[in-house]
């Protein structure tokens, strides 16, 4: 009777485990001819996974915390919505961040009805927060906002490695739409040939953020995006900020973007803020072109918490006509705050060039020589890679743009033998230090002449102990200024090698 008891408990248990971890359902199967069959079906905590093929559909996840995911890709997998109704896609039953749709191209939304099925062609999202990875939003439209994803009213949705290609609204955020009360966390993502067709007013061919939270956008390319007035590639406007009097509202961050071949007619031919202030960290602007502004424009509409865009460690170069212009009452001074970076035709700030920044390809690569490369600010750096997803901080300090100088470990040990000695010369460093340092260099390279990266490695790791003893020795002499670069450099020669 025992053994009959714990073989009854046993199967119990399996099969909560086995609820708790979910199931997964196939389309097409027997079952489930439909993706939207499948989803009715599901449970939360399922997967529903979708062989390749288009599926001519339009699907609502009715609130389910489910994964939806391809097993090809979107090159292979879509959901086509034409003629299915006014969006491809529903998020509006408050789903959360366990709502996922991933690996599908979406496409033939159009939401040309009245509100709210005037928004959201490809993916529409109303008090929901999904997660949106790996998908392709192309061939959508919307008469208001939104072609390709629109999202609003306390949404927060996070979008990765997506793309958004050829979609348009008449209104804002021809590839996608954040507004009203809400946020998003977009990342990786590429925002190409999408537009805003309305005429006056309408702003932010790739990208509208408006009424929101505080939206971070990182890693991002904005291409050949356009406008029928301002910000052909992004509009920030009425942030919450301004429009619902909350200082505490965090801004938008823009991190690691470029912003390339954008246009708009009026203002702001990449992005255009108006009563908002984005914080723009890392970003290249290059041959945008409108009226006023080429790479940004500003307006300020003597809100009462006034919000001033912030730009650290950018490139803005090749605009057209020109590259910053704010929207200040006659007399007064810019505003915009523009630190460490390469500005052409020049910006008052610190840190700040007006050179040309040598760009090794259209994508705004810096070549070797770049006046560009260790000219940054590392104290605003906080994601750890670049565009490329090579380590962010390469030199002493992070590059300008959106890239980093690709590295060569020997030229960045003679850089730091070179370095060391100007300390010397400064009186940061004693002779009998230089020397010990120097070895650890040498002792370096010698290892990369043998093919031996992780000997430099261990060199370099021996220079910051050599550094660490120096700094704890009275007789001795480095100071803590110098100490600190030589270690920052070791660590990014270290990164380089695969450290």
């Amino acid at each position: 009777m025992r053994n009959v008891k714990n073989l009854t408990l046993c199967v119990l248990l399996l099969a909560l485990v086995s609820n708790a971890a979910g199931g997964t359902l196939y389309v097409p199967s027997d079952d489930y001819s439909s993706i939207q069959a499948a989803i009715n079906a599901a449970a939360n905590g399922d997967e529903i996974v979708v062989a390749q093929g288009t599926y001519l559909e339009a699907i609502n996840f009715n609130g389910k915390a489910i994964r939806l995911y391809s097993s090809g890709g979107p090159d292979v997998t879509t959901i086509d919505g034409s003629g299915k109704g006014y969006h491809v896609v529903q998020c509006v039953s408050g789903e959360g961040s366990g709502t996922i749709l991933e690996g599908f191209t979406i496409t033939g939304g159009n939401a040309n009805g009245t509100s709210p099925d005037d928004s959201g062609g490809g993916m529409y999202c109303y008090s929901s927060s999904p997660t949106v990875t790996n998908c392709t939003f192309t061939g959508n439209t919307a008469d208001v906002s939104g072609g390709g994803m629109h999202s609003w009213n306390w949404s927060q949705p996070t979008v990765t490695d997506c793309t958004f290609s050829g979609n348009s609204a008449s209104y804002q955020g021809g590839g996608l739409a954040i507004r009203w009360y809400s946020a998003a966390t977009i990342s990786g993502c590429t925002f190409s040939g999408n537009a805003v067709t309305g005429g006056q007013f309408c702003n932010g061919g790739g990208l509208s953020v408006s009424f929101d939270l505080g939206t971070t956008v990182t890693n991002c390319t904005f291409t050949s995006n356009s406008a029928s007035y301002g910000g052909g590639a992004m509009y920030n406007g009425n942030h919450i900020r301004v429009y619902g009097n909350d200082p505490s509202a965090p801004a938008t961050m823009v991190t690691n973007c470029t912003f390339i071949g954008n246009s708009a007619p009026n203002i702001g031919g990449a992005m255009y803020n108006m009563q908002s202030g984005p914080e723009i960290t890392n970003c290249t602007f290059t041959n945008n072109t409108t009226w006023s502004g080429g790479a940004i424009r500003t307006y300020y509409g003597g809100e009462t918490n006034k919000m001033i865009p912030t730009l650290t460690n950018c490139i803005l170069w090749g605009d057209t006509p020109d590259e910053i212009v704010d929207s200040v009452s006659a007399g007064e001074p810019p505003t915009t705050i523009v630190n460490y970076s390469d500005v052409q035709d020049s910006w008052a700030g610190t840190g700040n060039i007006d050179a040309d920044p040598m760009f090794a390809d259209a994508e705004g690569r810096l070549l070797p020589g770049s006046p560009c490369i260790d000219a940054g600010d590392n104290s605003v750096v906080e994601v750890t890679t670049d565009l490329d997803g090579d380590p962010r901080i390469q030199g002493a300090c992070v590059d300008m743009g959106a890239f980093e100088a690709l590295a060569d470990p020997e030229m960045m040990l003679a850089g730091l033998a070179l370095f060391i000695m100007d300390e010397v010369d400064a009186g940061n460093i004693d002779a009998e230090t230089e020397g010990s340092l120097l070895a650890k260099v040498n002792a370096a390279l010698a290892a990369l002449d043998r093919d031996n990266p992780n000997d430099a490695k261990v060199a370099m790791n021996d220079l910051k102990a050599l550094v660490n003893q120096v700094e704890a020795q009275t007789d001795k002499k480095i100071t803590p200024e110098t100490a600190a670069v030589i270690i920052q450099r070791a660590n990014a020669i270290i990164a380089v090698l695969g450290g």
